[in-house]
């Protein structure tokens, strides 16, 4: 090596070494915190804040580094040449920081950030803030057709990831964090605080039932827009109206309506429009590669901006292309267009345009998102309609459907109708549309429903192969952790070891009917999990293939102390039936959860729910009582064992008020008979007495036999 490359290594691990050092006394901090509530953490808050202040610089960052990309990429005016050759070389460059260094930015971001809290319990690469902030800079500035909101939701995750891990967070509390991140990111783009909570809570948590992390979130999203706000100043939302829209008569709500059912076929447009395109650029990335994908979609892109220049970019702040509104969305808001059949013609070639643009950006897998291009669609559906109302109807102004529009689209293609109101309200800072606003969006929900459709992200998780599914029935399982039920890697069958060949793995299969394994190299860490379907697929590999050639790697993983539910959240969201056990502190595998294991887990968290409330109900006649009540177990061979309840000489003040049998709960009577195992619940002034009862043996014998195991024992 090189002297200089030595001088380079030194210094990186020197680096690195100080980083680790960082990160421990950090972990260390949090391992003395008192396991407290992440929505009433102090601590959770003050993380919350720091998040928020980076996922704002970050968003500055986006910001300054399109606006540079742009002013270096197009000269001023652009010639009919730039306006092809730019994005398609940008769309090479970018093909290539997404093949090599930031895949997890492809096609906008918002996905991967929504696979990573399903998958792998909110931890995002720390590389993802910096790199992704390079690809989308240069994707926007050289005119591909997109988003930076869905990037920017990427990065904010990417940083709340980023500060849960440096503090050692549990799963919790860095999907809190993530969360926050993903919150702050919206908020910082649009500087709307409230839309990016909300925004955070419909699509990453589920709902408000789930969002047991609101003041993190909030906390955040307040910081995040304060801070976006005064780096980047007063023009930061990228499409804030110069004038406030009223809604006129109320037969215009019948046009409002109208305008809802509409946007149901926009975002039809997009749902499809983007599945087939990535079937479509899926097939063309198989041959030749992720770069030139890319730059094939900018070159589409650049083509179509040959006819319709709008479509270059975000729609706000464009190239100087001759004969293009280089803010054609806020042209759209503030009614500049005009009214009549011919604006309403040219507003809706815009829409097609747009549309086409954006999905071809998005599924050739540029650093793009969607959520620009469904405001703009939007707000071009919705100035059609209102430039038609205005010449038929008399309508005053047709700004107000370009906001309605915009909210409509947006609600149809994300399924976040709370987050498109309020978002529009934070934008326009005037309320007089709400009841246009709620209305359209009513509709677009309504249909959606009906439709069967999701959230176009959920989709995307679809064609990953993931399937987000929450289910609420999780209690039992919440009571098990993974380390109580999971096969230890020291089993049978468990794992394998990655230097296995092929061969000697596909008659371990058979004698062994398995229908998959984990692979681990010598030292026990992970290196990928193989299935049936991997060895059938792998049928013509080479003969010195091994385990480690055909194994799926980096796999989704569980780890020992979480809980049950999330283990198998995990396996019903891939269909997968096994999950490797991490040991966190040492990277090593130590288990494997499969779905045998969900049984016994089953099992033991409904044990556990019937002496809960055994307990409960010994707990009450406690209090009445006095008594001290007790979970004690039958030891085998003991006095007990085998007797009925009647048959038992009792100590005093003994009172017997449960008796649990496997999943059984059992009432007990003077004719219960009691065996080895059995779990006795009760009320007793002398438990020394009533433990020596359950475990001295009935009859006596001599020397070291005469001794027993004493039975386990739990205090109520």
């Amino acid at each position: 090596m090189p002297l200089p490359d030595v001088r380079r290594a030194r210094g990186l691990r020197a680096l690195g070494g100080r980083a680790a050092a960082v990160q421990r006394r950090v972990a260390r901090l949090t391992d003395r915190l008192p396991p407290l509530d992440p929505s009433r953490d102090g601590l959770q808050l003050v993380l919350a804040g720091i998040v928020g202040l980076l996922t704002g610089v970050v968003a500055w960052a986006l910001v300054s580094g399109i606006h540079l990309v742009a002013r270096i990429a197009f000269s001023d005016p652009v010639p009919a040449w730039q306006v092809v050759a730019v994005p398609t070389l940008g769309g090479l460059f970018v093909g290539l920081l997404v093949w090599r260094i930031v895949p997890e930015v492809s096609g906008g971001g918002v996905v991967a950030t929504m696979e990573a809290m399903a998958l792998q319990r909110g931890r995002l690469r720390r590389r993802v803030p910096l790199a992704g902030v390079a690809a989308t800079s240069v994707a926007l500035g050289t005119g591909a057709s997109g988003g930076r909101e869905g990037p920017i939701v990427l990065f904010g995750g990417a940083v709340g990831s980023l500060i849960a891990g440096l503090g050692n967070m549990d799963e919790d509390r860095t999907r809190s964090l993530v969360a926050a991140g993903v919150a702050a990111g919206i908020a910082a783009s649009f500087n709307a605080p409230i839309g990016g909570m909300l925004f955070a809570i419909e699509l990453l948590l589920g709902g408000l039932r789930r969002a047991g992390a609101l003041q993190t979130i909030v906390v955040a999203a307040v910081v995040s827009s304060v801070t976006a706000r005064q780096l980047v100043g007063p023009g930061l939302p990228l499409f804030q109206p110069a004038q406030s829209a009223r809604l006129g008569d109320a037969t215009e709500l019948l046009v409002y309506a109208l305008l809802g059912l509409l946007a149901l076929l926009v975002a039809a447009g997009f749902r499809h429009g983007e599945d087939i395109a990535m079937r479509v650029f899926g097939r063309v990335r198989t041959r030749v590669g992720v770069p030139i994908t890319v730059a094939i979609g900018g070159l589409v892109v650049g083509l179509t901006a040959l006819l319709v220049p709008e479509v270059l970019g975000e729609g706000a702040d464009l190239p100087n292309v001759a004969g293009a509104s280089r803010e054609p969305i806020r042209a759209m808001l503030d009614g500049l267009l005009g009214s009549g059949w011919s604006v309403a013609l040219t507003l809706l070639v815009l829409l097609v345009a747009k549309l086409f643009a954006s999905v071809v950006s998005i599924g050739a897998g540029s650093a793009v998102g969607t959520l620009a291009p469904s405001l703009f669609t939007g707000a071009a559906l919705g100035g059609a309609v209102g430039a038609v109302a205005v010449e038929v109807l008399g309508v005053r102004s047709a700004s107000g459907f370009a906001l309605v529009g915009m909210a409509a689209v947006f609600a149809a293609v994300v399924r976040a109708p709370l987050t498109a109101i309020i978002l529009v309200f934070e934008l326009t800072g005037d309320y007089e549309l709400v009841l246009p606003l709620m209305l359209a969006v009513g509709i677009v929900s309504f249909g959606a429903d009906r439709l069967g459709w999701r959230s176009i992200y959920v989709e995307g998780l679809r064609r990953r192969g993931v399937t987000l599914e929450r289910p609420d029935d999780v209690d039992v399982l919440q009571l098990v952790a993974v380390r109580e039920v999971m096969t230890a890697a020291e089993s049978p069958n468990a794992t394998v070891r990655a230097d296995t060949p092929v061969s000697t793995l596909r008659a371990h299969f058979i004698d062994e009917s398995l229908h998959g394994t984990v692979v681990v190299d010598a030292d026990g860490l992970l290196v990928g999990v193989v299935a049936r379907s991997d060895l059938d697929r792998e049928a013509g590999a080479h003969p010195d293939a091994t385990a480690a050639d055909i194994a799926t790697r980096r796999p989704a993983s569980a780890v020992p102390d979480e809980p049950v539910f999330r283990a198998v959240q995990r396996m019903a969201n891939l269909d997968v039936g096994r999950l490797p056990v991490i040991e966190p502190a040492t990277g090593r595998v130590i288990g494997v959860f499969r779905r045998a294991d969900v049984v016994r887990a089953y099992d033991r968290g409904i044990e556990r729910t019937v002496a809960d409330r055994m307990s409960r109900d010994a707990g009450r006649l406690r209090d009445v009582t006095g008594l001290e009540a007790v979970r004690l177990v039958v030891a085998g061979g003991s006095a007990v064992d085998g007797a009925s309840v009647r048959a038992v000489r009792w100590p005093e003040r003994t009172i017997l008020t449960g008796v649990q049998r496997g999943t059984a709960a059992i009432v007990p009577t003077g004719d219960t008979a009691l065996t080895a195992d059995d779990l006795i619940v009760a009320l007793t002034g002398d438990p020394d007495a009533l433990r020596d009862l359950l475990r001295r043996p009935s009859t006596p014998v001599s020397g070291s036999d005469t001794r027993s195991e004493p039975a386990p024992e739990e205090h109520a």
